[in-house]
């Protein structure tokens, strides 16, 4: 599990596809999983817009899945720099967490990335921070089935769904065994994100600035 230590960079905006396209194209036991969630959303939803109005959403999906596409990007050229013959195209971020830990900024990741060998849709994990240059210190496939990973961990709140790879030492920041020694202090901006297909559509516009392989 070597670290890699890559330039920061400036990247354009990120549209994923839409929900309609994308379902059929993942397996079965993440079709569940993302209607589920979408399912609970929608419950919510209808709760809080009996107790007030709902307010118009500004927060577009594709703004929701740049802010989290850097992590993600660095993330994936790690993994296919150590995978030649192997190498998986960004799909979809799904949800990152993030915590200050020795003045420096840690993040968690889960995203969604197509195999260049066998198309098949696969969810990834990452762990980078920065300091300040981005160091990728882990990125591997979650494999199925999902339901044997931690959705948590001392940063991590279970309804992001952020799946983590089993066993303490897989990941280093927030882990069981370190969770007390490193006191860490959770940040707060990955809460407005949204999970997955929950904000509001990207504009014409923006699909097509967005629309680019990476």
């Amino acid at each position: 599990m070597g670290s890699s230590r890559l330039n920061l960079e400036g990247f354009e905006p990120f549209i994923g596809p839409s929900l309609e396209h994308l379902l059929p194209q993942l397996s079965r036991e993440e079709r569940v999983r993302l209607q589920s969630q979408l399912g609970e959303h929608e419950r919510k939803v209808k709760r809080w817009s009996k107790k007030c109005p709902p307010l118009p959403s500004t927060h577009s999906e594709g703004t929701r899945d740049s802010s989290i596409m850097p992590h993600v990007r660095h993330a994936i050229r790690h993994y296919n720099a150590r995978h030649p013959g192997d190498e998986f195209d960004v799909v979809k971020p799904l949800m990152e967490s993030n915590a200050s830990f020795r003045n420096q900024l840690w993040v968690h990741v889960n995203f969604w990335a197509r195999s260049r060998k066998s198309n098949k849709i696969k969810r990834f994990f990452a762990e980078v921070h920065y300091d300040p240059n981005p160091i990728v210190e882990v990125c591997i496939v979650i494999e199925e089935p999902l339901d044997k990973y931690r959705r948590s961990c001392a940063f991590c709140p279970a309804n992001w769904d952020i799946l983590h790879p089993v066993g303490s030492r897989k990941f280093l920041c927030g882990n069981d065994k370190d969770r007390i020694e490193q006191q860490l202090k959770p940040r707060v901006l990955s809460e407005y994100l949204g999970m997955p297909f929950t904000c509001c559509p990207a504009s014409p516009i923006q699909e097509k600035k967005g629309k680019k392989k990476f």
